[in-house]
């Protein structure tokens, strides 16, 4: 009897740590404690440091990086190139589309993805969220993709490991996955998203609104103009707030029924479609339950119902 509780402790602890084998933290802003991670995340570096980013303009990080010996740094940005940089090899991206994921990998172990640029005012005035992966095979994947950037070379394999899918536009139909993630919802869609003008998206959440699911979202104030669905999805009974903060709402998030994330730098725009975004999906309620928390605060202290 010894023996066999002995060989099931071995076999349950052997099963957690190879099915639960990273660590994800999550940080938002405005937060001091945020900047403050990002700069113990990069200082750490021993060897590389890749950033792609919209833009990139962080005075932060740009001192750390010129402080930096004998480290790999390549920074893709869309259009602006970072100034002041004096190790760093720059790659803008000059396609018709934007360049738009907002990713860190420090060494090929450690990675941050965004919904906010790398920049003082995503820092310290808009909100936003940050998600820091402690897992060496998530930088590695992230790492093949950052290098297809680099190199313009199409990468389009989705990645799912545990709980968590990556895909990326417009390799991956993200729309599409988007949509079958919210179809899903049972109970209640929670959202928080700087733009919104997908008609598509938008019938999704409809059909689940007259399905009986409770559908709440937040979009930024600045964002709600004649393309966007604010107006459409409040007609029809969701119920839909603008944000009111000082510094912009520039989340990219999704909650359905309280224990999926849809996030990354995807706003849920057609012009989304045709630019590089990263779109994660995160199956953790333990997870959930702290974007709700943080969406909760939006919703009562920061968002207006007209």
């Amino acid at each position: 009897m010894k023996k066999k509780s002995l060989a099931f402790f071995i076999f349950f602890c052997w099963f957690y740590t190879t099915t639960h084998a990273f660590t994800l933290s999550l940080y938002f802003t405005p937060d001091s404690t945020t900047d403050q991670m990002i700069i113990r995340f990069v200082k750490q570096a021993q060897k590389s440091v890749y950033i792609a980013s919209y833009t990139f303009s962080s005075d932060m990080l740009t001192d750390i990086l010129n402080q930096m010996k004998d480290i790999d740094i390549k920074i893709i940005v869309d259009t602006s190139p970072p100034v002041n940089l004096q190790k760093a090899q720059i790659k803008v991206d000059a396609k018709s589309s934007l360049f738009h994921p907002k990713i860190i990998i420090v060494d090929g172990r450690y990675s941050v993805i965004s919904s906010g640029n790398f920049t003082e005012s995503a820092f310290y005035l808009q909100h936003n969220h940050f998600l820091l992966f402690e897992d060496e095979k998530i930088a590695r994947y992230l790492t093949d993709k950052f290098n297809s950037w680099w190199e313009d070379i199409p990468l389009d394999t989705e990645y799912s490991y545990d709980n968590i899918r990556f895909s990326f536009s417009p390799e991956n139909n993200c729309e599409q996955i988007i949509s079958e993630a919210i179809s899903s919802a049972r109970k209640t869609i929670h959202f928080a998203m700087y733009h919104f003008t997908s008609e598509e998206i938008a019938k999704v959440m409809l059909k689940r609104k007259l399905a009986g699911v409770k559908v709440y979202g937040i979009i930024e104030n600045a964002s709600v103009e004649p393309y966007s669905v604010f107006y459409g999805l409040k007609n029809f009974g969701c119920n839909i707030r603008r944000s009111n903060r000082a510094g912009y709402l520039h989340d990219k998030l999704i909650i359905v029924d309280q224990e999926t994330i849809i996030t990354g730098s995807y706003n849920l725009t057609a012009a989304a479609r045709r630019n590089n975004e990263v779109v994660i999906i995160i199956k953790d309620k333990n997870l959930a339950s702290k974007f709700i928390r943080e969406w909760k605060k939006m919703w009562y202290f920061y968002s207006l119902p007209y």
